[in-house]
Parts: C-alpha cells; sequence; structure tokens
C-alpha cells in the first residue's frame, strides 16, 4: 500500500507531504481546487507520461516520491531483483523528477531505473481508474487473468501451462538433437570427400621428386639432345675423338714402356681411362639415343604435379604428409555415429504431449466460456445499481494457438444500446470508464489485493441512490486493496475511513493547493458543504454526521 506521497513544485503544487493508511480514502474539494493534480502525481510514479509543462512556474524541476510497504504481500521481491533493484526490507520508494528541459530522473530504492522498467513493477502497486492509459483493465492481456480468477481456473491453467513447457523443453532438445545430427552428417560429407580426393589420386611415396626430375628433363629435351650429342662427338666420333687420340696416346707409352720399364703404369693408366671414356661414350650414346620432345607426357607430368602441390596445400605439406590424413580421415569416418532414432522418439513423445496440452487447453477453453457468461451476467447487475443500465458487458473470446496460457484470446468488451462492443479503451466518458471497473473490481477484488486502487471521475452524472451505490463497492474493494477516490459527492465521501480535503490558497502573490486530512468534525462540515453549498445549516450538519454515523455502522456490520 501507499504509505506516503511527497509532492514538490507539480502545477500549483508548492510542495506536499501526505501520509496514508490502509483502507478507503477521499479526497474532496472545490472544483479547480487541484484535486486531479494528486491523481497525475500518482500516475508520474507509475510510469504516466510527463513533461516540463508540469513544472511550477519559476521552478527549476517537479519532484514525486511515493513510499510503499507491504510489497510481499502483492510478490514484487522477485520482480525487483530482475531490474537489478534488492530491498532488504518491506519498504519500497519510488522518486521521479522532470526539470524544466523535460529530462526524466526516476529512481527505484535508489537504483537509477527506467520507465518501462516502473511500469512493470508499478502495475502491481498502484492502478488509476479514469483517464490514465496505463492502467491495468485497459490492457487486453490482463483480461485472460481477470477471467481464470473469476473462474477458480488456475488449477487445470497451470496444467496447460505446464504441458507447454514440456513441449518447449522437447522441441530445445530436438533442436540440439537435430543440430548435432546436421553437424554429423555435414563432417561425414567432409570426410568422404576429403578421402575421395585423396585416394581417387593414386598418390605413392617419392612420386613428387620423381616427377619434377622428369619435368625437369622433359622441359630441356632438345638443349639435353645437343649437348649429348656434342659430348658424344668430342669423345668418340669426330676423327680426331678423345677415345681415338688416347688409343694412339696408349700405343706410344706401350712402345715407351718396351725400352723403358717405368712407364709401363702410365701406359697402363692410359689403358684404364682408355676403357672408361668408352664406356662413358655408351652412356651418353644411349642417354641421347632415349632423349624425346614429348609435349603431352610434358603436360601430363606437369598436371600431376599441380595436382599433388593442391593437395599439399589442403593436406599437408609433403606426400607422406598426404598419405597419414587418409589414414586420419579413414578413422575418423570409422568412429562418425548418429542415428535418427533418438529424433524420432522425442518427436512421437512431443505428438503425445502436444494431445495431452491440446485436450486440456481445449477444456480450458470450456470452462472459459462458461466463466465469461457468469462473469457477464455478475457485471451486467452490478453496472445496473451503477445507472448504466443500457450498458453490455461483452467477454470475447477468439482461439489462438497453443500458448502457456491454452488457445483463447479474451478480451472485455462494452456495448451501449444498438452499438456494436467495443474496447474499454475506447469508453469515451472518464466517469463511464471508472464505474465500468469499479463494477469489474467489485466481483474481481481479489485479483488486486494489496494494491492502491485510484477512481477519479467515478461519480461523474450520478447521484443519490446511485451514488451509495457506488460508495459501497469503493467501501467493499477496501477491504481487500487501499483504495483512494476523487469525488463531489457526500455519499461516497462519508464512506470513507480518511477524508483529505484539497483547496487553493494564496501564498504571498502565487496561488498553492493545500491538502488537509481532516478530523471528525472537519469531515461533518465538510460533507455538509457537499450536500448544500457554503451555507452549512444545522440540519445539513446534523444529516452530514448521521451519514458519517450510518456508514461506519454499516462497516462494523459487515
Amino acid at each position: 500500500m501507499l504509505r506516503a506521497l511527497r509532492i514538490k513544485d507539480l502545477a500549483i503544487i508548492d510542495e506536499l507531504n501526505l501520509e496514508f493508511i490502509e483502507g478507503f480514502a477521499v479526497f474532496t474539494g472545490e472544483t479547480g481546487a487541484g484535486k486531479s493534480i494528486i491523481v497525475d502525481a500518482l500516475d508520474l510514479i507509475t510510469g504516466g507520461r510527463g513533461s516540463s509543462d508540469i513544472v511550477r512556474d519559476g521552478c527549476e524541476e517537479t519532484v514525486v516520491e511515493g513510499i510503499f510497504d507491504r510489497i510481499d504481500k502483492i510478490g514484487l521481491h522477485n520482480k525487483l531483483s530482475r531490474y537489478g533493484i534488492e530491498t532488504d526490507s518491506d519498504e519500497l520508494i519510488i522518486r521521479r523528477s522532470i526539470n524544466r528541459n523535460g529530462r526524466n530522473r526516476l529512481y527505484i530504492n535508489g537504483v537509477l531505473s527506467t520507465i518501462s522498467a516502473l511500469n512493470d513493477i508499478s502495475s502491481r502497486l498502484i492502478d488509476i481508474h479514469g483517464q490514465h492509459e496505463h492502467q491495468t483493465l485497459l490492457r487486453k492481456e490482463s483480461h485472460c487473468e481477470y477471467l481464470d480468477a473469476f473462474g477458480k481456473l488456475s488449477d487445470i491453467k497451470n496444467m496447460v501451462a505446464g504441458k507447454y513447457q514440456i513441449i518447449n523443453e522437447l522441441q530445445i532438445r530436438l533442436n540440439k538433437i537435430e543440430e548435432n545430427v546436421r553437424g554429423k552428417k555435414e563432417r561425414e560429407e567432409l570426410l568422404q570427400f576429403q578421402l575421395s580426393e585423396i585416394k581417387g589420386a593414386s598418390i605413392r611415396a617419392g612420386e613428387d621428386r620423381e616427377l619434377v626430375e622428369e619435368r625437369n628433363i622433359l622441359s630441356n629435351s632438345q638443349n639435353l639432345s645437343a649437348l649429348s650429342h656434342e659430348a658424344y662427338s668430342i669423345l668418340y666420333e669426330n676423327d680426331e675423338s678423345v677415345i681415338s687420340s688416347l688409343g694412339k696416346v696408349e700405343d706410344l707409352l706401350t712402345e715407351i714402356a718396351g725400352i723403358d720399364e717405368k712407364m709401363g703404369e702410365s701406359a697402363d693408366m692410359t689403358r684404364t681411362s682408355s676403357v672408361s671414356l668408352k664406356e662413358v661414350s655408351d652412356i651418353i650414346r644411349r642417354f641421347k639415343d632415349n632423349i624425346r620432345y614429348d609435349p603431352e607426357r610434358l603436360e601430363s607430368v606437369t598436371g600431376r604435379i599441380y595436382l599433388l602441390d593442391r593437395l599439399k596445400k589442403k593436406y599437408g605439406m609433403t606426400i607422406e604428409d598426404i598419405l597419414a590424413c587418409q589414414e586420419r580421415v579413414e578413422k575418423d569416418l570409422e568412429s562418425i555415429g548418429y542415428s535418427d532414432q533418438e529424433v524420432q522418439a522425442i518427436r512421437e513423445e512431443m505428438e503425445k504431449v502436444l494431445n495431452d496440452a491440446g485436450s486440456l487447453a481445449t477444456e480450458l477453453s470450456d470452462c472459459r466460456r462458461g466463466a465469461a457468461l457468469r462473469l457477464e451476467k455478475e457485471i451486467m447487475d452490478e453496472l445496473s445499481h451503477l445507472s448504466m443500465d443500457n450498458t453490455k458487458f461483452v467477454i470475447n473470446i477468439e482461439g489462438v494457438p497453443l500458448s502457456q496460457n491454452g488457445i483463447d484470446s479474451v478480451e472485455f468488451m462494452i456495448a451501449n444500446m444498438n452499438e456494436e462492443p467495443r474496447q474499454l479503451a475506447r469508453v469515451a466518458s472518464g466517469g463511464e470508464l471508472s464505474r465500468i471497473v469499479l463494477a469489474i473490481k467489485s466481483r474481481l477484488s481479489s485479483m488486486d489485493s494489496g494494491s492502491t486502487l485510484i477512481f477519479d471521475e467515478v461519480d461523474a452524472g450520478i447521484g443519490g441512490g446511485v451514488a451509495e451505490e457506488v460508495g459501497m463497492r469503493l467501501k467493499y474493494l477496501s477491504h481487500d486493496n487501499q483504495v483512494f477516490c476523487v469525488t463531489h459527492l457526500p455519499q461516497i465521501a462519508a464512506m470513507a475511513d480518511s477524508h483529505f480535503y484539497v483547496e487553493k490558497v494564496v501564498s504571498g502573490d502565487r496561488v498553492v493547493t493545500k491538502v488537509k486530512k481532516l478530523d471528525r468534525q472537519e469531515r461533518v462540515e465538510e460533507i455538509s458543504r457537499m450536500l448544500g453549498g457554503r451555507d452549512m445549516t444545522k440540519t445539513a450538519m446534523k444529516y452530514a454526521a448521521e451519514m458519517i454515523e450510518r456508514t461506519a455502522l454499516n462497516s462494523h456490520k459487515s
């Protein structure tokens, strides 16, 4: 509940410090006194729009601060933790400032925060009903929760949500397994390609060196042929060939050795050299005779070398590395294993859970439709007591794909006489909307237990017995919630537990709004004024006192 509210330099408010208790509180005062400004201040600390226009003339910034307690009753601690806001107590302080430049600064328990975070957190703290766009009942997504609470459908709804969670978990598992299988298949395809590429090349150890040598010979065949022919001619074929000349030298040395034995060794050496040179000439002859210019073979060898170089870039620096890679690929292929059986098993389980969830969701939908008919009737009864006999309350339920909430989209709608149903947010009158919301809240008060409910303009266009009906419902709501109401009607004001009087006063050369909490006698005087104007007669005073006593007595009885 809201325990304290501080407002500084907002519109015509210079500074207000208000303290509240639980129960039903009303704000009364002359038209234009500034009652709506207090509601605007509460709107600011629940994430409402704020601009520099609201800053009091001559001031630098507007500051609004609300202190809430008993936040454990509405389960806010987990939500606060999600936004990094820690609290060791059961207290929450929201402070918002807006300066002349329109800059907003927002703190929740001293932590700088955002409007979106405030909207989320404050949705369970304060609910403003009037012309304020962010009130809970105007949000379509809350309507299903209200209907389920009315129909006491939490058990079956939780079962649907549980099944839906299992479906999501199975889908996550299935996605991971399918991703793993895809990865293995892609890996297998890659390894198969690598193995096919290596084996298809039919390489052997040392092949690259042999090919390089052959390419060197083939690319220089003409030069080698010329050089070897010249060498053979010099060594053997010419008339004055080396072998022929060496033979003559041998004959001469043999003849000399016959005279001088010391030259015999030289003659033998010459003879040996001649034999060696003849062997060399035979080698040269065979070499030159085998030389062929073969461009096709050269192209083939060059292509083979290019292939081996490409494989080296992919699989290793040497032929040996490539062959070792082939062995590894073969082993990896043997180790890869996957099966579609697990995928199929999960899909079968998902299908079963989907069927179960579908059956439960259908049952939940049927229950919702039954609850909707009952709630429509009860709200219509409430509206008739609030002078809205020609207003029809409709709960529109449409089918949607399965989610954790089931298969229904639920929306509360209003139809005036001979008109099509329309969204609650499109109700033109703030007072009409407030009474519609009051009717709904009266039947669903447990949904907001522990919240602060604020009704603005709820008494617009009503009086007499209808005003009492409105007051009774506001009082009823205050049993489970803190309720604030801005009112002009004495019938409603008389039922309050706390009564605040709002007035404009002159302070120096400025007009400011002041708020005073009334004691019992002051309440009697204010309700008397509301009954008969400023001329408070004894009759009006007596009647005002009786109204307060009567409502107090009725409250004790209830």
